[in-house]
């Protein structure tokens, strides 16, 4: 818990799926929570979201504007001034849409390893900032393009492609997966080489799942919550074009990783995978889980087919003992939002979208 004069979180591109949840876990833990965002429109509203009502009249939550995350230092300043733990969250995401052309290299490489590098030259300007925790992804950690791992992936574990590989990517799943590595070594080269005064830590979720509060709780725009939601709620849902696993951590264990990482010690200088360990599932393994649960949608849920993913576990034990954790199970996540999707409006949000993909 924060002292009696709350500690200072910066966390960066607060308006997004995940950022939204962590920000309030934070402020309800107590913390002083400053957010960027892009534009003055995206901060008012973000702040304007119900659930931040009873922190935007007040001086524990604020927003402020950067435009470019990839401009040197483009951090410094209002955003990081007294800040006392910076969570950078940003990432630069392909266009998934098949046929679309995209210059890998500079629309998703070089904006990822820039963006995460300018927030460690950012904070090293602030000697008050002790620790900058990345939320990056397990694909940092795991190759993508093989279709079966024996081993099952830690925080020690490295995705092997490279910056070549990833400029000519068959697809633009691999071509982000790469810069997702790419980023996150880049990240402790510097810091190796650079040796702030602060110190780093590295979030490797897989997908996320899990009640939500922010623009788009229920997945309609391609959130990670579409995987669930998508087969919930549509009965011509397309497996084929939806990945979804095959590791997954629940929303809530998310934002308590994060604040366990700014309140531990035993954190520092860690990669941490998240969510429950030796588990391998994808979204067609959630329908027979609804079935079970929700037996009169049973005849509603779409047909599962073959599906030909990437398959591999991670094992969380270090995770949980540095955080003092444990992970929910993927069955009460499933579930869970699975329930809160129903009660919240998620299937009439659903039923206005056309078909996916």
């Amino acid at each position: 818990m924060p002292s009696s004069t709350p500690s200072t979180v910066l966390i960066s591109g607060v308006n997004g799926y995940l950022a939204t949840d962590v920000a309030l876990a934070f402020l309800k833990a107590g913390y002083r929570v400053r957010g960027t965002v892009r534009s003055q429109a995206k901060a008012d509203a973000w702040l304007a979201l119900p659930s931040f009502a009873p922190f935007a009249s007040s001086d524990q939550l604020e927003c402020t504007l950067v435009k470019d995350i990839t401009a040197d230092e483009s951090f410094a300043g209002a955003p990081l001034e007294g800040v006392d733990y910076f969570i950078h969250t940003i990432a630069q995401l392909p266009d998934w849409r098949p046929g679309v052309k995209q210059d890998y290299e500079n629309d998703i490489l070089l904006p990822n390893i820039n963006g995460t590098l300018a927030a460690l030259r950012s904070a090293a300007k602030y000697p008050q900032c002790k620790k900058v925790i990345i939320l990056g992804s397990i694909s940092g950690a795991v190759d993508f393009s093989v279709p079966k791992h024996d081993a099952p992936i830690t925080g020690e574990s490295w995705n092997p492609r490279d910056f070549e590989y990833g400029k000519t990517a068959p697809h633009p799943l691999l071509a982000y997966t790469t810069s997702k590595k790419l980023a996150d070594e880049a990240a402790w080269k510097w810091m190796k080489d650079t040796k702030p005064h602060f110190v780093l830590i590295n979030m490797l979720p897989g997908f996320i799942y899990g009640p939500a509060h922010g623009h788009d709780p229920f997945g309609v725009n391609n959130s990670s919550q579409q995987w669930l939601a998508g087969p919930l709620f549509r009965k011509d849902w397309n497996f084929k074009t939806a990945s979804g696993g095959p590791t997954m951590v629940d929303l809530r264990d998310l934002c308590e990783a994060h604040i366990r990482a700014v309140e531990r010690d035993e954190a520092n200088g860690h990669r941490f995978v998240l969510g429950p360990s030796h588990v391998s599932i994808f979204p067609s393994d959630f329908v027979p889980l609804f079935a079970k649960a929700f037996p009169v949608r049973a005849a509603s849920l779409p047909e599962v087919p073959d599906v030909n993913a990437p398959l591999f576990t991670i094992d969380s034990s270090l995770t949980e003992e540095k955080l003092g954790m444990k992970f929910r199970s993927v069955e009460e996540t499933v579930i869970d939002t699975a329930k809160w999707l129903i009660a919240s409006g998620g299937e009439q949000a659903w039923a206005a979208v056309g078909k996916r993909y």
